[in-house]
């Protein structure tokens, strides 16, 4: 066998172990990805569901309570409508966690819930006597309270997912591993954007409910 012979083929045991490793670090990564998902769709199910309780035990509130005004009911509808929205987003991520366009509709719907929350945390805060109602308003503040669990959970789980996918798409666009991607079929996958949560009215409903704790 010739030294060129011998070069040759050792060149190209080379390029193959190049090519098995390449490949088995980008299933790696994209199988951290998918690992980190589940506590990240624990969360986000979490927050929605308490969103929702939220909304029908202020639907419940006696007239009296000043959430039966147009605005309250308007305020209501709203963060109904966007909660359930932000559940079929999760429906259709989970089984397309790998798909950047699944998470970033995740993520647009995640800003409209937060969006309609806002003001709900703020009309709440503005009419005390939600605080004062002596069968559910201790309810509320729980669910406001775990609210802000969730949010507090779900910005630490974010963080995890989105670091792997960052680790993802770093190595997935490396050359020449980029190569490898393409042959295989390794598409970019896409963080969850944060709904940038504004915990201002939460202390104003927090000490409104001290109040009548």
């Amino acid at each position: 066998m010739t030294p060129t012979r011998i070069a040759f083929i050792a060149g190209a045991a080379l390029l193959v172990f190049w090519v098995l490793g390449a490949y088995n670090r980008l299933v790696r990564l994209r199988s951290a990805v998918l690992g980190a998902w589940p506590p990240l769709e624990a969360q986000l199910r979490r927050r929605h569901a308490l969103a929702c309780e939220l909304t029908e035990l202020l639907g419940r509130l006696d007239p009296m309570e000043n959430l039966s005004d147009e605005i309250g009911r308007a305020t209501l509808q709203t963060v109904a409508a966007a909660a359930r929205q932000a559940q079929a987003a999760v429906d259709h991520a989970q089984v397309r966690v790998g798909s950047a366009g699944a998470i970033q509709s995740l993520g647009l719907a995640e800003q409209v819930l937060e969006g309609a929350l806002r003001p709900l945390r703020v009309l709440i805060a503005a009419r005390p006597a939600v605080a004062g109602e002596p069968e559910l308003g201790e309810q509320v503040r729980a669910l406001l309270l775990g609210l802000q669990d969730a949010d507090a959970q779900l910005a630490f789980v974010r963080r995890v997912f989105n670091e792997a996918v960052q680790a993802f798409n770093g190595a997935a666009h490396e050359l020449p591993t980029r190569l490898i991607a393409s042959v295989f079929g390794f598409r970019a996958a896409a963080p969850l954007a944060s709904a940038s949560p504004d915990r201002g009215p939460d202390s104003q409903i927090a000490s409104a409910f001290g109040e009548h704790a």
